[in-house]
């Protein structure tokens, strides 16, 4: 596996992968172009999805019709909804068995 690829990719990534995705398939749902892009990254899918829900933008409408801003948006909580799950888990790994001393 690349290194590049252990790490979450930033929202400026995310966001030319968006605008590439919706200039090169401008009739794709947005909710598609959301998951092929977060498969591209590595990301997980939740995380697209997650990002499409939480702006409130229709999954089935073209990826061609969103403003610019809609992309930035989707590619920014993309990427923060892919940060939390990798901490989530990164604590769900390391906590296993781990006995937590007061405070």
């Amino acid at each position: 596996m690349h290194p590049r690829r252990l790490m979450t990719p930033d929202a400026d990534e995310a966001l030319n992968a968006l605008s590439t995705r919706q200039f090169v398939r401008p009739h794709q749902s947005a909710g598609d172009a959301a998951a092929d892009v977060a498969r591209q990254l590595g990301v997980c899918a939740s995380a697209a999805a997650r990002s499409v829900a939480w702006l409130e933008i229709d999954p089935c409408v073209a990826v061609g019709r969103l403003t610019r801003a809609q992309l930035a948006q989707m590619a920014r909580s993309m990427v923060r909804f892919a940060r939390q799950q990798a901490a989530v888990e990164a604590r769900a790994a390391g906590g296993e068995g781990v006995a937590h001393v007061g405070v």
